[in-house]
């Protein structure tokens, strides 16, 4: 073989090799994203478990959740008030970590409709805890417009038009 034929085998092997290492690469990157989606959905969904799991285990928690469900049934001492707010704005922060994935590509559209219908229900199921995500949300402008808080921000309406002038 003459010098040219080696060189010109060098220069296709070189390309060959540039593109499966960028090819590699891309599957590496796929890869690392789809961990970090994971991770996300853990971390947020950990929230949710450690809720739930003082629920069942924290005698005392548990007794907050019929007054929030059924606020008007029962006496709301100003302890249980300040725990219901606890628990709200925990929860709020869960969504606005959902928001913020999803902001920043590690949430798709369906999982952030997820929240959002979470937050719906969540509002529907726990009276007790509406009026505290409505502080939360309009104690914090930052909020406004994320599309995870609407049902908190159309609850925020409703309650503003419903107060006396």
């Amino acid at each position: 073989m003459t010098h040219t034929n080696w060189r010109e085998i060098a220069e296709v092997v070189g390309i060959v090799s540039i593109v499966a290492s960028l090819l590699l690469l891309a599957m590496e990157l796929r890869q690392s994203n789809r961990i970090a989606r994971a991770e996300v959905e853990l971390e947020l969904a950990a929230t949710y478990r450690d809720i739930h799991a003082a629920r069942y285990t924290d005698a005392d928690f548990a007794q907050l959740f019929p007054k929030i469900e059924a606020p008007q049934a029962h006496l709301i001492t100003a302890t249980d008030n300040s725990r219901m707010q606890a628990l709200a704005w925990n929860l709020a922060n869960v969504y606005w970590s959902a928001q913020i994935a999803f902001d920043k590509g590690l949430l798709d559209q369906a999982a952030l409709a997820r929240y959002q219908h979470d937050v719906d229900i969540t509002l529907q199921r726990w009276p007790g805890l509406q009026q505290h995500f409505v502080d939360f949300y309009e104690s914090s402008p930052h909020l406004e417009g994320a599309r995870v808080f609407e049902p908190i921000a159309a609850l925020a309406r409703k309650s503003r038009e419903n107060q006396p002038q």
